[in-house]
């Protein structure tokens, strides 16, 4: 009875199945770096429509506007709406938006990296009030 010999791979296949691993997973990578970064664009917009949202209704209750952050982050507890105001006072890449006023009134903000998203995709900002331009 003879014995049978079993085949090991050689390191010349095994070398080539690490080669087809990585060609496949930087393809994947490539492709899920666009979709994160639409991910972060997206949650940047909610964030900026929660935040504008807040201010205003604070703002006609009689709050007055400031572009300064820890006084925002103060009017977000103070409101009783937001339950981490630190976290909605940063866009979707972790960056702290930059406030500015708009006239004597209105509190505008933007995020840095999500107006290169935008220019880099060829797409509009999508502030909330810039929808609103019409009313004030």
């Amino acid at each position: 009875m003879k014995k049978q010999v079993k085949r090991a791979m050689t390191l010349l296949e095994i070398m080539i199945v690490i080669f087809i691993i990585g060609i496949i997973g930087s393809v994947i990578g490539y492709n899920m770096r666009g979709s994160l970064d639409e991910g972060k664009a997206f949650k940047t917009k909610e964030a900026a429509r929660k935040l504008y949202e807040i201010i205003e209704l604070e703002i006609a209750k009689g709050a007055k506007p400031t572009t300064d952050s820890k006084e925002i982050e103060a009017l977000l507890k103070q409101s009783g709406l937001v339950r981490k105001p630190a976290d909605l006072l940063c866009d979707g890449w972790q960056n702290a938006f930059s406030f500015y006023m708009d006239g004597e009134s209105h509190v505008r903000f933007n995020s840095t990296k999500y107006e290169e998203y935008c220019e880099k995709k060829g797409k509009p900002r999508d502030y909330p009030w810039e929808e609103d331009a019409d009313t004030f």
